[in-house]
């Protein structure tokens, strides 16, 4: 069977989906390109290095002049010296306003850029089709938009102002070397190839050991996310040790990653920082010798001696920046290549106008495999009038859950078209199409807050949908005598996932949802699955209240929940086997006839 891929659509951050660039060879190049906001703030970052920079250069020269007049014994030393050293106050006053400038307005940019790129990466993660999830972990995610996104901060806060003052520092002290002496500054050159090569290795050996530790990170915050979700699970089943193991083997897995690139770290800043030294004291030699000769003078030595410093300092935190990048363009790959993954659920152009749905629909001849060569789907046809109910039976795998699906579009149909109305769905917006069904599922999600949350979380209008309408929604899904029945009634909290409920509450608070959404579209997903019969049958008259007027589609086990459908398709391994009504099917004494002797209805 063929399986066809597609584009993701290029729309805005805060939409559904995401505008995907395509992948750069460097990262950061990338990321200097989705800066281009925040340039104007950069800007004034950038100026505050300069006056850093500016500061730090000054130094050395105010001393030598200082020393300077002082050999000299100039008369006007007094004067002079007050003047150098308000010229000094007026550079460390600028320096301080620099630190400012540099360090607030870089963290506005580097956290600025966060916000958004986990706004990104969230609405994109979203707007995925459920393929995207299948091998994929909620931690894992998770991970990619909190811990990989702040390991950025330090690249745009702190890495790039230091590689921009430190790049001024760096070439105005080694201006200013040469100008005071070419020997001694020639002198000076003699380590930095060493240096050059420390950092070379350290910069293309060890970065990968920071990638893999990153990844681990992901795989820990998985491994704890699933468990504190099956918290309940790992206590019925007392296996809180067994759990506890697992978190300790993958945090240990996380360490030793971290730590042996780290120790690359922790070995090379010092041999960098020696090798500096080196050249520091050869400096220091060759400048006291000539010194001595008279070939230059002790206050040129002692202001060459600063501008040394200055000049290896920047070398010594290259290091420090480079663990910094390594990092951040770890990060960065990880973030991208989330973003860079392609939907293979394209957005259609059509926009269905409001309320002109009649909801007839129609699989023709759909074919679908979630692997290739394992199909699912194949070749079905089927048709449901507009108003009208049709139930999916069959055994578990068969393509049930697949085809409600498939008309959703968390899939796209391999062979053959899903119509709406007469209009291929893949035409049609994600967003049009998916605002014209309400979906009960047997495993009902509740967020942790209210039970009137929750249940208009249903509603197009959300937390503002009024209370009465939440009231009579619940009413009719027979939730709200066992809603008042909590001491704070609508208010009460679920807790998370809806712990609070009993699994028939959580049923009934969905079927609220869905009567609360009104569309003309119902999907019924073993909606009664997993209840006792005196909660089934108030699902089931929940359920016939919410059906009335809607084009519906149940999936079910229990065959007493669809007696009353208009069709039944029972599903077998060669697509539709059987389909009728009720009483059609069970005159056959087909496969229909034997599921529900086997049911006992």
């Amino acid at each position: 069977m063929k399986t066809k891929k597609s584009g993701q659509p290029n729309n805005d951050a805060g939409s559904s989906s995401v505008k995907v660039e395509k992948k750069s060879f460097f990262p950061v190049f990338r990321l200097m390109r989705e800066l281009r906001p925040y340039y104007g703030v950069m800007l004034v970052a950038f100026l505050g290095m300069l006056f850093v920079g500016a500061a730090q250069l000054a130094v050395p020269y105010i001393t030598r002049t200082l020393l300077r007049l002082i050999s000299a014994e100039d008369p006007e030393l007094t004067v002079k010296a007050v003047k150098l050293g308000l010229t000094l106050f007026g550079f460390y006053i600028l320096s301080a306003s620099g630190q400012f400038l540099r360090s607030y307005f870089a963290h506005v940019a580097a956290w600025g850029y966060i916000d958004k790129v986990r706004v990104r990466l969230y609405a994109h993660i979203q707007s995925m089709s459920l393929r995207f999830f299948h091998d994929k972990q909620t931690g894992q995610l998770l991970s990619r938009i909190t811990a990989d996104t702040a390991n950025i901060e330090p690249l745009v806060a702190h890495a790039l102002p230091d590689f921009i003052v430190n790049g001024i520092i760096f070439f105005g002290s080694a201006i200013l070397l040469f100008t005071i002496n070419v020997k001694l500054a020639l002198i000076t050159l003699v380590t930095l190839p060493v240096t050059a090569a420390l950092v070379f290795i350290y910069a293309t050996k060890f970065r990968p050991r920071f990638k893999k530790a990153h990844a681990k990170m992901g795989e820990l915050n998985a491994n704890v996310q699933d468990k504190l979700s099956g918290v309940r699970e790992i206590t019925s089943f007392n296996k809180q040790e067994d759990c506890l193991d697992s978190v300790k083997r993958s945090s240990k897995v996380h360490y030793d990653g971290i730590i042996s690139a780290l120790k690359a770290s922790a070995i090379m800043n010092p041999l960098i920082l020696f090798n500096n030294n080196i050249g520091l004291v050869l400096v220091l030699i060759a400048g006291g010798i000539m010194a001595g000769m008279g070939h230059i003078e002790a206050a040129d030595v002692v202001a060459f001696m600063m501008y040394v410093s200055n000049f290896y300092q920047p070398v010594i935190s290259l290091a420090q920046i480079i663990e910094q990048f390594n990092n951040a363009s770890t990060a960065l790959e990880r973030c991208y290549e989330i973003l860079d993954t392609e939907d293979e659920v394209e957005d259609g152009k059509k926009v269905i106008p409001p309320r002109s749905v009649r909801g007839e629909i129609e699989f023709k001849n759909v074919s679908f495999a979630y692997k290739q060569d394992e199909p699912v789907l194949c070749d079905l046809s089927i048709k449901v009038e507009p108003g009208k109910t049709l139930a999916l039976v069959g055994p578990t795998g068969i393509g049930k859950t697949t085809m409600v699906n498939l008309l959703s579009r968390f899939y796209d149909v391999d062979e053959g078209a899903i119509l709406l109305d007469g209009t291929d769905i893949k035409e049609l917006k994600l967003e049009s199409l998916r605002n014209q069904i309400s979906t009960v599922l047997q495993d009902v999600f509740l967020f942790h807050g209210t039970i009137a949350e929750n249940i208009a979380f249903g509603s197009p209008q959300g937390l503002d949908t009024p209370m009465d309408k939440i009231i009579e929604a619940a009413k009719l899904a027979n939730a709200d005598d066992f809603i008042r029945d909590f001491e704070l009634g609508y208010d009460t909290i679920v807790g998370e996932r809806g712990m609070m409920l009993s699994g028939g509450q959580k049923q009934r608070i969905s079927i609220a949802r869905a009567v609360l959404r009104d569309m003309p579209v119902l999907v019924l997903d073993e909606a009664t699955a997993a209840v006792d019969t005196k909660t089934e049958r108030l699902i089931r008259d929940a359920l016939e209240k919410l059906c009335e007027g809607r084009t519906t589609i149940i999936v079910a086990h229990r065959l007493s929940t669809v007696r009353h459908a208009d069709q039944i398709a029972v599903l077998g391994g060669h697509g539709i086997e059987e389909l009728g009504t009720h009483s059609e099917l069970m005159e056959k004494k087909g496969k229909y006839y034997t599921l529900v002797t086997e049911d006992g209805i």
